[in-house]
Order: C-alpha cells, then structure tokens, then sequence
C-alpha cells in the first residue's frame, strides 16, 4: 500500500474518506512537500554518532589510467553537508570552476575544461566535510588520482601542522621547475597542488610529478586558493623540498602558522594627562625592547617654540598608550602638537611617518598622584617562584635611576640581604636579577624604600616601606627532562629547545640553549605533561622566526619530539630525541 494513503487511514479511518481528502486541493498541494521528504535526510534517534563521514567509492578508481571523462562521482558512507563538500573538492592541476550534482549520498563532480593528455590528476576533498546528524568531521583528507596517460606520479610530501588549531589547513605546493621562484607570491599565484590538514594537523600530498617544490600552509579564511595578508595565518617551510628518482617520498615537514603584519603603526590622538605629561594613543602596541630609541617632540603652536621632554615609556593599557613626561608646564590655554620618532611595533614596522603626531589642548590640571609600583606576575606570598628568576620591578611613570639603587633590597627570610644586579628595561621597569640562584622553598621579600622612588620632577613619599614576600619553588616536586638534538644536516648555528604543559591553563616552559647540536638538560620543571620542541637558532635572537611568503625568507628549522613526557617529582626523564631533517 501506498505509504501516503496508509497515513491518512490512520488517521480518518475509511479508505474512501481519505481518498476523498487526498483529492481536495489544499492537501495535493502537500503532496509535493511530503514527497521531497525522501530527499537528504539524517535518520533521528539512537546513541551519538562519533564516527567520522568517508568516502567509500568513486567513479573513476583510483590509480586508474588513461582516463577519459569530464566528471567524477564521489559516494559517501553518510549524508554529509553538501555545503562542506562542495567548498573541500580541491583538483590539481586546476580544471577551472567545478559544478555539482546529488542524488542522496553520491554527488557528480563536473569540470568545466577538458583534461589534458598524459596528465595526473589529483582530487583532493578536505577535512572541512561535516556529516548531516552530528556535525562529524572527515578524519583525514581523502585524495583521487588518475592519469590521461599511462602511468600515475608517485611522489608524496607529507608532514604535520604545528598550532592550537591544526585541522583544516590548506597546505599549497608550487611546482618551481618551469618558474622563476624569486617571483612566485602565494597572494596572487593559486597552487598547483593542494592538500588539507586532518587530525592532529597531518597531511600528505601524494601522486606528485618529479621536481622541486615549495610549501605554504596557510588557514584559507576565504577559500580563495590564495594567500590573503593579514587575514589569513601562514606557514613557511625551512626549505624547498625535492623529489627525485632516488629520493620520491619526503616526510616530516613542520609547519608553525603566524599572521603577517606589514601595516605599520600610527598615531590616533594625544590627550593631556596633566600639565607635565602627554599620553599619545597609537592604534597598536609598539616594540617595548625598543623604547629607549623611541622619542617624542612636543612643539607650542600657538607660541611657538618647543616643550623639552624629559623622557617616554609604555603605558599597559588599552588603547596602547605612550607616555611623554615634559619639562616645564602645560599652558592651559596654548594648544600643542606631538610628535613621535623612533617607534617600532613588535612586528618590525616602523611609525608611520605620515600619521606620526596629533595636536592637543594645554591643561592647568596638576599632578596629585605618586608614583606606584607592582612585581610583573607575582603578589605578595606568592609560591613556586623559580630560584633563579628575575623579579621585574614596575613603575607607574618613569623614575630616576640612583636614587632607587640605594632603596632596594632582596632580603632572605631572616632579613639577611640577597646580591642581585640591575637590568632596567625602559623608563619605567627594572629586572631585578640574584648574583645567584636563590634557595629553594625559602621564603624572600623585595623591599623598597618609598622615599628613594622618585618621578623626573623629583617628588617622592614620606618615609614608608613597599615590600612583598614570595617563597621559592620546591625543588622536590620538580623533575627533570634530558634528551639529545640530532641533525642530518650539521647545523651550526646552535639550537633552542623547550619543554611546554599542555595539561594546565596557564602554560609553563622552560628553555635551555645549546651551541651545538648534542645532549641537552632542562631541570626544575614541575610535574605534569610537557610536549617537548627546538629549533636552530639561525638569526642567533633566541626567537623563533616564522619566515616571510614574499619576498620568500625560509621559516627556521623546527623538530618535535615524537612523545610527550609526563615529569614526576624527584625523577628523570631520559632519552628524550629532537631530530633536525
């Protein structure tokens, strides 16, 4: 029986009245709705589907050869998200805009140009595929080959996508034989192969030809095929990869994705905090290890003349803010224009020459406030501190530097004083570095004379004591990771390895430098599990560089360990391997 008329028995009793309603005509206009119903539909009910969708038969096999089509069939295991799948077919070498049809879970894949002759083609669908019930994402990327000739490239790169998102990534191989590879620009040259990131960031491309190629993982935001600056988070690999006849497989390509900013920073207005300090607001935060060659100008535009200026530091607040400290009084009637030089952001840029100064009103408004201070990431009896730390010492405005020297002590748990030297960075922040590692699980204080904290114009408290008590770590629940760096290469330029939680939310590192490759020891780390990573130092900054797309500049080399390692109290990790390809 017709499982329509069955529903309307059901549900009116008599075969003759439900015919009779079928053939009104607000019902037969249902009809055509309740019909689609047998359409793209996810069964309803039952335990979560975890099982991710694939790919289970396709038209033509893989591998197959002398091909000759203008489609492809893919079958899926599962309604998927046609959405998904449309925007994750990827067809290398490029056969222009593609177009779709589906029946169920199969869709038809139609190219819109012709294949060429001895030609392998590679269908790529990515790890963006959904399936229709609970949103599962295909495990890994699924790749077609076949050929228009007689046989199928087998080369094959693969490797993995370092980051807090690694799935999803479109990795972009360019073929540099028959280019000039000074010229290529991923921002406007689509690659001639593609691949997509799977689980835990792999990826392989494989059925490629011979050559010499260079990879981009890039996070495609607009699924263009192209790089998109600023928009787009972008990979650099360490070097260009050959595939030759001795040598058709590479594996274990790193990729660390970075956004590049070349938007240099500027100036959006300035504001007088009182009448012997400016603030200047910038639109991003400027490169605070470069703040001592970083100045500003102050002019009278209505007297003329110039303001001195006694000195300039970072504000942490939001927007970024610079500080400019003057040497005599504001007018509170003259209006002023700032200007600032010598300021970087911490990518590099430099000030924009243009949108470097804003005017501003005078104020008669005094300064009442004093100058305050705050230890960088610790409060008062804070635990766990790092016997060996520097402990950097904060400054609400820029202070004069003898003074303080005489007003500091690092003072044990029974008052004894600690050695320790200065390291200022800025204006207004000192690290405060022990002669030597203190005890630990002991308890300490940093104690500062407020009478020896004075601002630029001399002003200072009455006689008071500042002092914060913090304990040292126990060594006793730390252990220790030891392991080797290997290089097939023999890098010279020495090498940065790190061990970083990832079973905490605030991360812990440690970091140990190495001058050669060979073994390496990174102590006192506290207990959890850490994932264990390096790279050669080439620039010799103690950074890693992520390298440029354009003009091309390789990132540095970079190796993970295959393991992570769980660190227990009063025991040693051993054998631990960071091998450099």
């Amino acid at each position: 029986m017709n499982p329509l008329l069955y529903l309307f028995e059901r549900l009116w009793g008599k075969k003759g009245s439900a015919l009779q309603l079928i053939a009104t005509a607000p019902v037969a206009a249902l009809l055509p709705l309740l019909v689609s119903c047998a359409g793209q539909v996810a069964p309803s009910g039952g335990p979560p589907d975890r099982v991710p969708p694939a790919i289970v038969r396709t038209t033509p096999d893989t591998n197959a050869v002398r091909v000759s089509t203008n489609e492809i069939v893919l079958e899926f295991d599962k309604y998927v998200d046609r959405r998904t799948v449309e925007e994750s077919i990827f067809i290398s070498p490029y056969l222009g805009d593609l177009e779709f049809a589906w029946s169920g879970r199969e869709v038809t894949v139609m190219f819109t140009r012709p294949l060429r002759p001895r030609t392998t083609y590679v269908v790529n669908v990515g790890t963006d595929v959904v399936d229709l019930r609970e949103r599962n994402r295909m495990s890994s990327g699924f790749t077609l080959a076949f050929s228009t000739g007689d046989s199928i490239d087998q080369g094959s790169i693969a490797g993995q996508v370092y980051d807090d998102r690694p799935e999803g990534v479109m990795i972009f191989a360019y073929q540099l034989d028959q280019i000039d590879k000074d010229t290529l620009n991923p921002a406007s040259a689509k690659p001639d192969f593609i691949m997509q990131s799977g689980q835990q960031g792999r990826f392989r491309l494989s059925n490629l030809p011979l050559g010499l190629f260079r990879l981009f993982a890039v996070r495609d935001e607009y699924r263009n095929l192209v790089y998109d600056r600023e928009v787009d988070q972008i990979g650099m690999a360490s070097t260009d990869v050959a595939l030759r006849l001795e040598g058709p497989h590479v594996d274990g390509i790193p990729f660390r994705l970075s956004k590049e900013d070349t938007t240099r920073p500027f100036v959006t207005g300035a504001v007088a905090l009182h009448r012997q300090e400016v603030d200047v607001r910038l639109n991003e935060s400027l490169d605070s290890t470069r703040l001592d060659n970083t100045g500003a100008s102050v002019s009278d535009t209505t007297g003329g003349g110039e303001v001195p200026v006694l000195a300039t530091y970072w504000k942490h607040t939001q927007p970024p803010t610079l500080g400019v400290i003057l040497g005599v009084p504001l007018d509170s009637s003259g209006i002023y224009r700032v200007r600032v030089r010598g300021a970087f952001d911490r990518a590099g840029n430099p000030l924009n020459p243009e949108n470097a100064g804003a005017t501003f009103e005078g104020t008669g408004r005094r300064d009442t406030t004093l100058v305050h201070l705050s230890i960088s990431g610790i409060r008062d009896s804070t635990r766990g501190v790092l016997p060996e730390a520097a402990l950097e010492l904060e400054f609400s405005e820029p202070v004069l530097r003898e003074p303080l020297k005489k007003g500091i002590q690092l003072l044990d748990s029974v008052g004894r004083p600690t050695g320790f030297g200065y390291r200022w960075e800025g204006a207004a922040r000192v690290a405060i570095q022990p002669q030597h590692p203190l005890w630990p699980s002991a308890w300490y204080a940093l104690a500062v004379r407020l009478d020896s904290v004075l601002d630029l114009r001399g002003r200072r408290y009455v006689d008071s004591l500042w002092r914060v008590r913090f304990q040292t770590l126990d060594l006793k629940k730390t252990g220790e990771i030891a392991g080797s760096v290997g290089d097939a290469r023999g890098g010279k330029a020495g090498y940065v390895v790190s061990a970083e939680s990832i079973d905490r939310s605030e991360r812990q590192t440690r970091t140990t430098r190495l001058e050669r490759a060979g073994p390496f020891v990174l102590g006192r780390v506290t207990e959890g599990k850490y994932a264990i990573s390096g790279f050669e130092d080439s620039d010799g900054d103690g950074k890693y560089s992520f390298g440029t797309p354009f003009p091309f500049h390789p990132a540095e080399r970079y190796a993970v360990a295959a393991d992570t390692v769980r660190v227990r109290a009063r025991w040693g990790i051993e054998g631990v391997l960071l091998r450099f390809k």
